[in-house]
């Protein structure tokens, strides 16, 4: 055996391990003895794959292509251009691949991968189902094939889709949430709650509060349905701040089956609750010891529907608003912001771009609202985004409120001074819809499963009208749409 391919075995067997610096550096030896080496060049491109460092990862694996033509190199190459979006281009490759070999699994399947993330909604349906025939034991085409069924605007498919990835796998307990979610969509909550508890945030949500209340946790019980009626049952926050808003509506008839109801929400939002408890006695904050907190049943919020029996027929009550706002608070706000003769339109473009940025609008598409006349613009726009009011203020009058703000009371006080508002689908609209304001939500293509299909109609929040994207990132339709409703309306 000659040093390179010595060096190169070293440097895959410190890959198999895991050991990817160590392998790296044997793998880089190797080359340096023999650069055309086939075998170092691809695995060298699939550490950087490994690593995330793709265009590391696209130079090694374009150096093997030079030399030969390779299905594998392709699928690489193909998955590489994937993760760094350049998804024209990556079918461009796979195609190359699969003339090689038109029955190749994985170039089918990553071609069709390339072509959902690039819009080509039929292309990528024909791929998954030719990859479905190469394969048809995977769960992971029927799932993959689910969104594209949704974006081709067949949604019950979309959902026979996951319930059949879920038939392939029926222990996965993330196909089992993402049914739950088409369910929803479809608002066929009786057969979604149950599957709904297999959500990672509830998990998260219990763990993070046994950390805080560790002997109240081992001493109480999760509820699963069974009376409480002499029972003080503490409830506490998951998901987001909308979320926790959206779900509040059901305090009042948790209430009615304890004792005692205990609440823990995100610091943001406890002087909102406290301002209105909806039935709960006590609100917990991160000052509470544990010492001081007795309970014996605990329920992660977003569980509470489920556990109260609740379907499709009675889940949305209270559409019309069950939140007040402070009034004092609004009086001061009324003077100091919105003491004028204009009809008064609050705007909020981002929200927490942690997980999704399909949501964020860019301050520019607002521009063909501000051509409604007699109407005062201002922004609710807090942390990341709050810059971007610059670009607005430059050209048009618009009022920043988002730098008032301590926590969502001071919002809600400043939101009940308006006539309407518009934003992404974020906490301000459920807070608004919780004061029983009226308001526009601006959803992307790929939007949340909460606002159904029939868009025409909110079930959650009778006072918010929704516009949705037609191309994913344009919000050119969707908000002149809007303009022209506002207009009407206005008038």
């Amino acid at each position: 055996m000659d040093k390179a391919e010595e060096l190169y075995k070293q440097g895959f067997n410190f890959h198999q391990q895991g050991n990817l610096d160590e392998a790296e550096i044997f793998y880089l030896k190797a080359l340096k003895l023999n650069p055309q080496n086939l075998n170092t060049l691809f695995m060298m491109a699939n550490l950087k794959y490994q690593q995330c460092r793709f265009p590391e990862a696209e130079k090694f694996i374009t150096k093997a292509m030079e030399i030969t033509s390779n299905v594998r190199f392709y699928d690489l190459l193909t998955r590489i251009k994937i993760e760094q979006k350049k998804y024209k281009s990556a079918i461009e490759t796979a195609i190359q691949g699969l003339r090689i070999e038109p029955e190749n699994f994985e170039l089918n399947f990553n071609i069709a991968l390339a072509f959902k993330n690039h819009g080509d909604y039929d292309l990528s349906l024909k791929f998954y189902k030719r990859a479905e025939k190469l394969r048809p034991d995977l769960f992971i085409i029927p799932y993959n094939m689910s969104s594209v069924l949704f974006f081709l605007g067949d949604p019950h498919a979309s959902t026979l889709a996951m319930k059949k990835a879920l038939t392939l796998a029926p222990d996965n307990e993330e196909l089992k949430y993402f049914l739950s979610i088409s369910l929803f969509r479809e608002r066929n909550y009786n057969e979604g709650l149950p599957l709904f508890e297999n959500r990672l945030c509830k998990k998260t949500a219990i763990l993070s509060q046994a950390k805080f209340f560790k002997e109240q946790f081992k001493q109480a019980k999760e509820w699963t349905g069974e009376d409480i009626s002499d029972k003080t049952v503490f409830t506490f926050y998951e998901a987001g701040f909308g979320d926790v808003i959206e779900y509040s509506r059901y305090f009042p008839l948790l209430k009615q089956k304890c004792k005692k109801l205990l609440f823990k929400p995100q610091q943001e939002l406890i002087e909102l609750f406290r301002e209105n408890p909806l039935g709960v006695d006590e609100i917990i904050t991160y000052e509470t010891e544990p010492s001081d907190l007795d309970f014996q049943i605990y329920v992660p919020m977003l569980s509470i529907p489920y556990l109260l029996g609740l379907d499709e027929t009675n889940m949305f009550i209270s559409p019309n608003g069950y939140m007040k706002s402070n009034p004092d608070k609004k009086e001061v706000y009324k003077q100091k912001f919105f003491n004028n003769n204009k009809i008064k339109i609050g705007i909020k473009w981002q929200g927490n771009t942690a997980s999704d940025t399909d949501r964020v609008i860019n301050v520019e598409a607002f521009d063909p609202l501000f051509k409604l006349p007699n109407v005062q613009y201002y922004s609710f726009q807090t942390g990341d985004g709050a810059e971007e009011v610059e670009k607005l203020s430059k050209n048009y009058p618009i009022i920043d409120l988002g730098k008032e703000f301590s926590n969502f009371s001071d919002t809600a006080a400043a939101l009940d001074n308006l006539d309407f508002v518009i934003c992404n689908d974020t906490s301000l609209i459920h807070l608004a819809g919780s004061l029983g304001k009226k308001g526009y939500i601006l959803l992307p293509l790929d939007y949340n499963w909460r606002w159904h299909l029939d868009l025409k109609h909110n079930d959650w929040y009778s006072g918010i009208k929704m516009f949705k994207q037609q191309k994913n990132g344009d919000w050119s339709m969707p908000i002149n749409e809007l303009y022209n409703e506002l207009r009407q309306t206005l008038n």
